[in-house]
């Protein structure tokens, strides 16, 4: 008996360490400031101090990012120590803030921070988790935080691509994020590197230089929608939403391609850059294509030409595919066209067809599925209150 109680206090006596009271305060059990606290001491005393730092750093931004650290008297405090902390840190610790940001923390946003506030040093870091499985929950996030990052020093990612480990796939994204962080520093490097490409990732290079203003590579862009080698076609057709004088008879043709991303990112380019020649292909893509996501893009390219004065005289023959079509979500999509300001009031101008009555008389006699019901219900209700 004697024993059992003696262990029982030496457990209850346990000492809770800094680290441990670091951690738990930043985790949401206490305030920031003691969580800082703690985890400035467990940097110091704690035999493998990584923990600790990576928790310190991701504090400081944590309390930067949410206003905390003004409301405390801290603000340049955290601000120079956060800085002076991460840009000390190594790969393993930039690693273990990566894997921590997959678990979706409080401090996320802080913990986007302290990565980027480590500057190049985190560049391999996030190429290494890019375009990998382990990290496909913050995909967004890498690709945000490289792009913030080649907002200040693109050098240190353009010499990225030069990673024989890296496969042609996660070069072709990684060359996807230098052209969205649009610096022109980067060109000169990028035209070196294209001497070494060849098929795809040559295309994809050749759009981002596009983007940064070689406007020589537009053709090429635009033969690439017809290329026999599918991944060409593809970087091709994404490239279509931001090519100038945007070539639509190419497009329509691309549209028409077996492959569904060829086919949505044509569609999707023809939703930024509307011709009165598209608005019929685009509608029939809405309601045959078998793929539903290019459907749903289909349907907004449709609202795209419409709202730019492409569908004059288009209400009867909306009204008359509702009737029409068996698959009643492809009805939903048609409906979605009706209800637009434009093709409203072609209804309410249009009195000898008495096209609001034709839908009425659908609804009430022969629309099955209840959904459907609701929508044209709610058309109708716009076309009352439009009198």
């Amino acid at each position: 008996m004697v024993m059992i109680f003696g262990v029982g206090c030496d457990q209850s006596n346990k000492i809770v360490t800094d680290m441990e009271l670091g951690r738990d305060y930043l985790n949401g059990s206490g305030s920031l400031n003691d969580a800082v606290r703690h985890l400035k001491k467990a940097k110091e005393t704690e035999q493998n101090p990584t923990e600790a730092r990576v928790l310190l750093a991701i504090a400081y931004f944590y309390g930067l990012s949410t206003g905390d650290a003004t409301a405390l008297g801290k603000n340049t405090e955290y601000e120079r120590d956060g800085k002076a902390l991460a840009s000390s840190l190594g790969s393993a610790e930039l690693q273990a803030i990566l894997d921590l940001l997959t678990e979706r923390h409080r401090y996320h946003k802080g913990a986007m921070d302290a990565i980027v506030a480590a500057g190049s040093n985190s560049v391999p870091v996030l190429v290494d988790a890019f375009a990998t499985s382990l990290y496909t929950k913050i995909q967004g996030e890498i690709e945000e935080m490289l792009i913030r990052l080649g907002q200040n020093d693109i050098t240190s990612i353009v010499n990225e691509l030069g990673d024989s480990r890296l496969t042609e796939a996660r070069k072709i994204k990684l060359v996807r994020v230098i052209g969205k962080i649009n610096n022109l520093s980067s060109k000169q490097k990028l035209v070196s590197f294209r001497g070494d490409t060849s098929g795809a990732l040559q295309m994809e290079v050749d759009a981002t230089l596009y983007q940064l203003g070689e406007k020589e590579y537009r053709s090429g862009l635009i033969r690439g929608l017809s290329s026999s080698d599918l991944k060409e076609r593809r970087v091709a057709a994404r490239a279509m939403s931001f090519v100038d004088e945007s070539p639509t008879d190419d497009i329509l043709k691309a549209m028409k391609d077996d492959d569904v991303e060829v086919r949505l990112h044509s569609v999707n380019a023809l939703a930024l850059h509307p011709a009165k020649t598209a608005l019929d292909p685009v509608l029939n893509l809405l309601v045959s294509d078998p793929d539903v996501s290019v459907k749903q893009a289909a349907t907004a390219a449709a609202i795209e030409h419409i709202e730019k004065g492409y569908g004059k005289g288009l209400a009867k023959r909306l009204v008359n595919m509702v009737k029409k079509l068996e698959n009643p979500d492809d009805r939903l999509r048609v409906i979605k066209l009706i209800r637009t300001d434009r093709i409203r009031n072609q209804i309410k101008v249009n009195k000898f067809e008495n096209l609001e009555y034709q839908i009425y008389e659908y609804m009430e006699g022969k629309e099955q599925n209840e959904m459907v019901k609701r929508e044209l219900n709610f058309l109708l209700n716009d076309l009352d209150g439009a009198e």
